[in-house]
């Protein structure tokens, strides 16, 4: 079956196997590209350009195109493209970006790209030329980037440090953990940032990872980590695994995130009587020893326990430190239900 030439676009799609003029596929290509063309006859200066051309660039058909490169290049980008129209004069190929300034005012990004054809005498005799609406790409890079700072500014903003690790498990980078335990990179590479954990933290934190890195499972642990002044603040480290398109991990990501005071401290001070009690149960301490590893007085302990007598902060923190060093850990799960947490490492099922 014989079709005109111009049915060959259906409803603005192209017609399976009907063959298109070069005409049609430049046209094409024009109004649906952002896409425009123009050419130089050296000899004459003669400009030519195609109606893509004067829709990107936004001037008359009927207007001199010769001005084009010093009227309407934006202020800002002038200096930069100041040889421009000299170097499309003399045949040399030219590759460039900037912003122009349509006669209805709005600003659009083009890139200008040329080629240059020889006459008979081997010299540059005609610079053909193609001009691009680049502007949705800028604004997706603008978007990108603002994109970018907002996440990058909220990470600053909750996180301690952040971390990347090697299919194998290796630490290769973490921002922001030099500031807060004092480990230089190559000190904290592979698996030196366990030695800035707390000594009875470690061994958890470490199966934790393995456990993710075998499972391919987010990585979540809590852990004590030594500060650069050697103090010991509690952290929780979440991290997920980032996949290629083959399914294999790539490399993993994560954070590393402060654990604010009042929320370890949750424990209503009416709970806190009952909570020493069960914990020195399970670990079968007497008051002296829950004193002499807590390095609170007797007293001040037993007030806790029997009296329900609210501790002052540092009391309390005391304590809890004493606990958790050894494998306890108290928190709420509500606003009247509170808990004992055991560390499975240390107190294995029966």
């Amino acid at each position: 079956m014989k079709h005109d030439p111009v049915s060959a676009f259906d409803n603005d799609n192209i017609i399976e196997g009907i063959p298109l003029s070069s005409y049609q596929m430049l046209k094409l290509v024009e109004e649906r590209g952002g896409v425009g063309f123009w050419s130089l006859e050296i000899a004459t200066r003669g400009l030519w350009g195609s109606p893509g051309f004067h829709r990107v660039t936004g001037l008359p058909a009927t207007d001199d195109l010769r001005g084009l490169f010093r009227r309407l290049i934006h202020p800002d980008d002038q200096a930069a493209q100041a040889d421009l129209w000299d170097l499309i004069q003399l045949g040399h190929v030219v590759d460039r970006e900037f912003r122009i300034i349509r006669p209805d005012q709005t600003v659009r990004w083009v890139a200008l790209k040329t080629g240059v054809v020889l006459g008979p005498d081997a010299l540059p005799a005609r610079t053909d030329g193609v001009l691009l609406d680049t502007t949705a790409t800028h604004e997706a890079r603008q978007i990108a980037a603002w994109m970018q700072g907002r996440q990058t500014g909220v990470l600053r903003a909750i996180t301690a440090a952040t971390w990347s690790a090697h299919p194998a498990g290796e630490i290769e980078m973490a921002a922001g953990w030099e500031r807060l335990t004092g480990q230089t990179a190559t000190e904290m590479a592979g698996f030196g940032w366990l030695d800035a954990l707390h000594p009875d933290d470690r061994r958890v934190a470490l199966a934790a990872w393995q456990a993710a890195r075998t499972t391919g499972a987010p990585y979540r642990a809590e852990y004590r980590v030594r500060g650069a002044d050697g103090t010991y603040r509690r952290f929780s480290s979440r991290g997920a695994a980032q996949a290629g398109p083959d399914g294999a991990v790539r490399e993993w990501f994560g954070l590393v995130l402060a654990v604010p005071d009042d929320a370890r401290d949750a424990v209503p001070d009416a709970a806190i009587g009952p909570l020493i009690r069960g914990g020195r149960a399970v670990l079968g301490w007497s008051i002296q020893d829950l004193a002499a590893a807590s390095g609170v007085s007797g007293s001040s302990v037993r007030r806790m326990e029997e009296f329900g007598e609210g501790p002052r902060p540092k009391i309390r923190q005391a304590v809890r430190q004493a606990f958790e060093g050894a494998g306890i850990r108290f928190s709420a799960l509500g606003a009247d239900r509170v808990a004992i947490e055991v560390d499975p490492g240390r107190f294995p099922p029966a």
